[in-house]
């Protein structure tokens, strides 16, 4: 509870207390430090324009930050901290497990345009020995190395590779094209599909001749919309057939991985049933939590709901309701339409 003199404090600047402020004027200066390395890297980084950008003062910095290598460690435990960026915890996971992981870092590392930039700046400068933040980037980097290397390794020795692959080298292949991928689509984010790439680079890897390849990839949490598309591409299989053989399933767990996790089962049923479902629409419900216009129109289309259903996804949030509300209205003229006039 706040005394009295600290609740005037608090009418006169805004805040809730001292504390509060001075968690809002450190993440201001975290904030605009990340901007300035993004803009000019480490060296260029001057705690003198920081408080400028902020409209401090340079010891209001130093306050919090007592020196320019302080501040810079500050701004990469902060970032890795909201990415999960947690090397270590991903050593006792299964290897698909590992890739899903590795997949996702990246994608929300991608989130932030600026995060991305300072992450391929400071992994450049960091090379030399005399920056601060060389030991770190050194580290993680090895650790990400052994990490995926010991996840290909326990694919070859369950006799998952295909013959040609190292288990080492897949690792440096796949960690080179993390950084590379990142720095392309620095310049056009549109069109540079990151963790299709990543995704593809994980299953080229792998012998799908071999028994029990797929049903395990497909049981993980690697069978992300973009690896089941790759899947179909390479073993012929459609998205029913993966569903008709068991190989996939819309239940549980993989109903949370692509966002329809509050879709009732004997709609997710009928939706698999159909036969229209695909990878592509999967893809479309993992990023929007719920399905798109054009595959709505397809389910009217082939009838695969009823108008109560559709109401029903339209409550949840999974389709648009204005949609919901013009297409049952035709489905209704047309359903009178066909009725037989009465005499």
């Amino acid at each position: 509870m706040l005394k009295g003199g600290d609740m005037a404090d608090s009418k006169r600047t805004g805040e809730r207390g001292p504390y509060a402020g001075g968690v809002a004027r450190r993440e201001a200066i975290l904030d605009a430090t990340v901007d300035m390395i993004a803009e000019v890297g480490y060296h260029g980084l001057s705690m003198r324009d920081v408080a400028r950008r902020v409209g401090i003062s340079h010891p209001g910095v130093i306050y919090h930050f007592p020196s320019k290598d302080a501040l810079l460690m500050a701004v990469i435990e902060r970032y890795e901290e909201r990415s999960n960026f947690k090397v270590e915890a991903m050593r006792d996971m299964a290897p698909f497990h590992v890739f899903q992981t590795f997949i996702e870092l990246a994608t929300q590392l991608g989130e932030s345009h600026t995060i991305v930039e300072m992450e391929c700046m400071l992994a450049v400068e960091a090379s030399a020995e005399v920056h601060p933040a060389h030991d770190h980037f050194q580290e993680r980097f090895a650790g990400l190395q052994d990490i995926l290397t010991q996840a290909f390794a326990q694919l070859e020795t369950d006799g998952m590779l295909v013959a040609t692959a190292a288990p080492r080298e897949l690792a440096y292949q796949l960690l080179a094209q993390w950084y590379g991928l990142q720095i392309q689509w620095l310049y056009n984010d549109a069109d540079v599909p990151v963790k299709a790439v990543l995704t593809q680079t994980v299953l080229t890897s792998l012998n799908f001749d071999r028994d029990g390849v797929l049903e395990t990839l497909l049981d993980s949490p690697f069978a992300s919309p973009e690896a089941i598309a790759i899947v179909q591409k390479t073993t012929g299989k459609s998205l029913t057939d993966m569903f008709d053989e068991g190989l996939l399933s819309l239940e549980g767990g993989n109903l949370e991985r692509y966002g329809l996790d509050e879709v009732p089962a004997e709609i997710i049923d009928k939706i698999v049933r159909s036969g229209i479902l695909t990878s592509e629409d999967l893809a479309y419900a993992q990023e929007h939590k719920g399905f798109s216009i054009e595959f709505l129109g397809r389910m009217v289309v082939n009838g695969v709901l009823d108008a109560d259903e559709y109401k029903t996804l339209s409550d949840l949030g999974i389709v648009p309701a204005e949609a919901v509300a013009a297409l049952t209205a035709v489905m209704a003229a047309g359903a009178m339409q066909a009725a037989p006039a009465k005499k």
